[in-house]
């Protein structure tokens, strides 16, 4: 259960809260279980408190420090935690479902089986975060940094990650059949086994990513970087190809099916190819 002391407190306002918390840094604050839905209080400061099951949902914490919390089987539907610190949380089960975190800090967080679905993440830094199983359907990502991140069996089909920083990310088996990854960079990714199909990967920069094995098939790769990319035994069937760079790339037993080669309206191949990659 909550500690009771700690919600008296609470309920005195953000500003008599941070107050004790200043004078009082070596407590924990406990809130297990406790019902604070459709609260305000943005700039709060929560490091290191317990929110084991609690209820957050509809609640402001915009600009509120987390860091370090515990977040198991905590309800944040609907929350605002933009500009919010949450480094080095533990998100288990978490429920963050249409949850705005835009601009919010998730660096090193945890997220195992966590409900992320259509939530917005625009210009979120998840730098060396770790996501296992998470359902993030139809999520916002736009503009947000992934660097380095690990994304294990996670859903993000139909996300948007226009513009988004992936480079040196782990999405292998990662489910993202529709996404927008229009201009994402993606230098050195791994994308092993992905599910790419129907994804929109135009002028996306795959340096060096690991693509083997993945399903690309009715994606757009139109003038998208594959220097030196590892695309062996993945499905590039009806995919559209043109304006794409493959110099350098690992074609090897690539699965060409039906392909796309030129712009619509052109009638002239329109891709780049290194052709000893094929042999």
């Amino acid at each position: 259960m909550a500690n009771a002391e700690h919600l008296d407190i609470l309920n005195r306002g953000v500003e008599s809260w941070n107050a004790w918390r200043l004078h009082n840094p070596g407590i924990r604050p406990d809130f297990q279980g406790a019902d604070l839905g459709k609260l305000h209080l943005p700039g709060i400061d929560f490091r290191h408190a317990n929110f084991y099951e609690a209820n957050l949902r509809e609640s402001v914490f915009t600009r509120a420090n987390f860091e370090s919390s515990t977040l198991y089987r905590c309800d944040l539907c609907m929350a605002d935690l933009r500009g919010a610190n949450l480094s080095m949380v533990d998100f288990y089960k978490t429920n963050l479902y249409t949850a705005n975190l835009s601009n919010a800090n998730l660096r090193h967080s945890h997220f195992y089986k966590a409900d992320m679905q259509e939530t917005l993440l625009n210009d979120a830094d998840l730098g060396e975060s770790n996501f296992y199983e998470v359902d993030m359907r139809e999520a916002i990502l736009q503009s947000a940094s992934l660097v380095r991140t690990t994304f294990y069996y996670s859903n993000l089909c139909n996300a948007n990650l226009c513009q988004t920083n992936l480079n040196c990310a782990s999405l292998m088996g990662a489910n993202m059949a529709k996404a927008n990854l229009r201009r994402a960079s993606c230098v050195g990714t791994n994308l092993f086994r992905a599910v790419l199909s129907g994804a929109d990967l135009t002028e996306a920069d795959l340096r060096e990513a690991v693509l083997r094995l993945a399903d690309l098939s009715n994606a757009s790769l139109e003038n998208a970087n594959l220097f030196r990319a590892n695309l062996s035994e993945a499905c590039l069937d009806y995919a559209q190809l043109a304006g794409a760079n493959f110099k350098k790339t690992n074609l090897w037993r690539v699965n060409l099916g039906q392909l796309i080669l030129t712009h619509p309206g052109h009638d002239r191949d329109a891709i780049t190819v290194d052709s000893s990659s094929l042999n």
